[in-house]
């Protein structure tokens, strides 16, 4: 009877050490903090077909994200070069959208806020100023005249499905 116990408690023990090995290989990082989310809000921009400017008439073409809410053209101009701006761009002010496509997805990371006026901008003169400048689509509600919604950056938070249409010909009302 001593064999059969010392057998068992043989294979009790490996039993035991095979049980201990796959718990510590499932085990993951425990209460580790989740992995950091870069803040900000993504979509798809749709661009009404037969709508796009001669090439003539665009320069620029941008997303972009205002704290404030209307605009006008000294909101604008402070916006874009206060330190820090109240109106962010994307992709950048020295870059552009692509033009002449039927949409663009975008991911845009701007500080945490609440971003008030959400939409794009058409630049058709080589200077920025609010006179070379037209929004031809926002974030809107489907009111007559749309009416802009808000979008809030949180911290660690990515909002995605921020995605609206621009109709060069019909642009919304100008805010400034």
């Amino acid at each position: 009877m001593n064999g059969a116990i010392g057998t068992f408690l043989q294979i009790m023990k490996s039993l035991s050490l095979l049980i201990i090995a796959m718990f510590l290989v499932s085990c993951d990082h425990g209460l580790a903090p989740p992995p950091s989310v870069e803040p900000g809000f993504g979509g798809t921009l749709y661009f009404e077909k037969g709508t796009w400017p001669s090439p003539d008439s665009l320069n620029s073409l941008w997303l972009f994200a205002s704290q404030v809410y209307p605009l006008d053209s000294v909101k604008v101009v402070q916006g874009l070069i206060s330190n820090p701006p109240t109106i962010y761009l994307y992709p950048a002010s020295d870059k552009s959208l692509p033009f002449n496509v039927d949409s663009v997805s975008y991911s845009f990371s701007p500080p945490v806020a609440t971003y008030k006026y959400v939409g794009v901008i058409q630049r058709f003169a080589n200077d920025i100023n609010v006179h070379s400048l037209r929004v031809v689509g926002v974030y809107a509600t489907n009111d007559t005249p749309p009416l802009p919604i808000p979008v809030i950056v949180n911290e660690g938070v990515f909002t995605p499905g921020i995605s609206f249409r621009v109709n060069f010909y019909k642009p919304p009302p100008q805010p400034f």
